[in-house]
């Protein structure tokens, strides 16, 4: 019976690392993107497996691995009959079922950009993007790594359940709810894995008429489809990201650079105290110059923090852009924090008006931080002080 079930589901047992033509994005603007997996969990344990060329070529190059190298790996590894999805059936028609071996499923193909995640890509016979909970026959991909090599071929089927006397459910054998093939041959290694929707069904649940899923299939396969969409989600900003990958080549600025800027006065102010290298919170890096200046009861204190070669540094110079980039203002009951221009450049704005307490963010010279604080001074009087900072002649 299993047998016949399963002639029309393709099998083909081996490794599935390569396509007989190259896969390729259409319509492809990301650059070169790596392709990684995290089957052990991330922070550290991604798998370099590929490579997307500028033209939007997928190259695949999936490395041996040893299992000794990730310690999380027991623990996301299971048994195939688990590994595979096989959790739940009223009748299971079980041919073969491999015990020794563990297997671990990657899920998603992970996109990074100069060592950040920026996106994933879904290989579908589908049009558009599709999740667990889609109702289209087609199909969806994903690789698994096993330890050994191993088979699991069955038949999974559920039925629909029925109360009966004293709230017990009584299983329904002539309504079939759904029925799920598998076909699995696994490599030690990595393997491509074909979840297939084949059959829908229109079923009536009580008074109502659903859609439900009604005959699915799980199958190796050695070759990866011409027929499919590889689908691309992307969320980088790739204008701050390509600066960020700038600001990380660049020399930082020198403490003599520093010392031979620093400004006697800010205006009308003087300067009172300064201080290179200081220890900042939040901030990585121990590139700056801090300078307070003073008049009577006013007080200016600037910090300039250069985000030139330090990787957490430039993301932080990135983040400020990209919270600086639009207008936005919220009030609050001691005074407001905004984004807005200030001829014309983006600047962050913290104002207590009950304490007459002003604090400016902003970036400067492609490469600088700049956070500026003042008692008994609005923002825009504080910012035409800032503006006689000449800036210019410390970063040349």
């Amino acid at each position: 019976m299993l047998v016949a079930i399963v002639t029309a589901i393709t099998f083909l047992p081996c490794q599935a690392q390569n396509s007989s033509t190259s896969p390729k994005i259409e319509n492809y603007n990301k650059g070169e993107l790596e392709i990684k997996v995290a089957p052990f969990g991330l922070d550290g344990n991604e798998i370099l497996v590929g490579n997307i060329l500028t033209d939007g070529t997928i190259q695949f190059s999936w490395p041996d691995i040893d299992l000794a190298n990730y310690e999380s790996s027991d623990f996301f590894m299971n048994h195939l009959k688990k590994s595979i999805g096989m959790n739940f059936c009223h009748d299971k028609k079980m041919e073969e079922n491999n015990e020794e071996i563990k297997a671990v499923n990657t899920k998603d193909l992970l996109l990074y950009k100069y060592g950040q995640y920026v996106g994933f890509l879904q290989p579908s016979t589908r049009k558009e993007f599709s999740d667990s909970d889609t109702l289209e026959t087609g199909s969806s991909f994903s690789w698994y790594y096993s330890n050994g090599d191993g088979k699991f071929k069955a038949v999974c089927t559920v039925y629909e359940e029925k109360g009966g006397p004293n709230d017990v459910y009584e299983i329904d054998k002539n309504n079939v709810l759904n029925t799920t093939i598998y076909e699995i041959d696994f490599k030690k290694g990595w393997n491509l894995v074909e979840k297939s929707l084949l059959e829908l069904k229109d079923q009536k649940r009580g008074e109502e008429l659903i859609t439900t899923k009604f005959k699915e299939s799980k199958a190796t396969i050695d070759q990866i489809p011409n027929n499919i969409n590889w689908h691309l989600k992307y969320w980088a900003n790739d204008e701050l990201l390509e600066k960020e990958h700038q600001l990380i080549s660049q020399t930082p600025i020198a403490k003599s650079q520093y010392e031979n800027w620093l400004p006697k006065s800010l205006g009308d102010f003087k300067r009172t105290a300064y201080e290179i290298g200081k220890e900042l919170e939040r901030m990585p890096s121990t590139d700056n110059i801090n300078i307070v200046f003073e008049k009577d009861l006013q007080k200016i204190e600037v910090t300039i923090v250069d985000c030139a070669g330090n990787k957490e540094a430039a993301s932080m110079y990135t983040l400020m852009a990209d919270m600086a980039s639009s207008e936005w203002k919220e009030d609050s009951e001691t005074g407001y924090q905004s984004a807005t221009k200030m001829d014309g450049k983006p600047v962050m704005i913290d104002y207590n008006k009950k304490e007459n307490r002003t604090t400016l963010s902003y970036s400067a010279n492609e490469r600088l931080l700049i956070k500026a604080e003042a008692d008994n001074i609005a923002p825009k009087k504080l910012w035409e002080y800032l503006k006689e900072l000449d800036l210019e002649k410390l970063t040349d």
